[in-house]
């Protein structure tokens, strides 16, 4: 795949860079919980806007954000939104959502910035497009807290959100079987294989499929969510075990 590359550091090539999320409801929290993810060995950070309690205040949000970016010179800030169909903790109108999302990537201080699908084809153009404009890499998302759909779905479903301009298709399902991890695997193989020009970013959440979350670099997920206290989806690894779990894939593979 062509590596996605965010203060120097190219996303699709070798390793899967690992990324967690930020949950404090202040920048404060943010701020301590990042510093201390960065010394755990995580290279992403992920700015959740759904815990946030000034989520309300656009230009309180942007000053938070400029605090973050300050802190993070080398490593990339992903801002999200997580609604609760997704696996959040609120859900906001889709103007709001819109407008909100909108604020911080016109603002430049975000480096990537996650659009739910659930929002609209017309609303998520909306924002890639404003993304683009912007500099600020466009993840488009999907979550499935239930199951794992078909492959085929989940292909169409990959591609569809290539062809909304996403920089990173995602798609993240609860597998409730070992089969299920296996489609997850297949669906992104079979999509990174077709469009070999973006990373990826898949995942089979819960027990059942933690090994996708490692298997990335075979697969052709260029991504993944570790845990580093406190994990913000089932089935995190903790980043030093991803970490070393994906270097021997990597030496295995070299």
């Amino acid at each position: 795949m062509k590596p996605l590359e965010i203060k120097g550091m190219a996303i699709g090539a070798g390793v899967p860079k690992t990324i967690t999320s930020l949950m404090a409801p202040n920048v404060h929290g943010a701020l301590e919980a990042a510093q201390e993810a960065i010394a755990a060995g995580v290279d992403c950070l992920e700015w959740r806007g759904d815990f946030c309690a000034n989520k309300h205040d656009f230009d309180s949000m942007v000053h938070d954000a400029r605090q973050l970016a300050a802190s993070l010179p080398h490593n990339p800030l992903l801002f999200t939104f997580r609604s609760e169909s997704q696996g959040g903790q609120c859900t906001l109108p889709v103007e709001e959502y819109v407008a909100l999302n909108r604020v911080l990537i016109e603002d430049e201080f975000i480096d990537m910035v996650d659009i739910e699908t659930w929002i609209g084809d017309k609303a998520v153009l909306d924002l890639v497009e404003c993304a683009h404009a912007h500099g600020v890499a466009a993840v488009v998302s999907y979550h499935n807290f239930r199951g794992t759909p078909s492959v085929e779905w989940m292909v169409s479903l990959l591609t569809h959100m290539v062809d909304l301009g996403a920089d990173i298709p995602k798609i993240a399902t609860m597998a409730t079987c070992p089969r299920d991890a296996l489609n997850v695997l297949a669906a992104t193989d079979e999509v990174a294989r077709l469009h070999t020009e973006r990373p990826l970013l898949t995942m089979a959440m819960g027990p059942m499929g933690s090994l996708t979350r490692v298997a990335g670099e075979m697969f052709g997920s260029a991504l993944t969510f570790v845990a580093v206290q406190k994990a913000s989806a089932p089935g995190q690894v903790d980043v030093a075990q991803a970490k070393r779990m994906m270097g021997d894939i990597h030496a295995t593979l070299a």
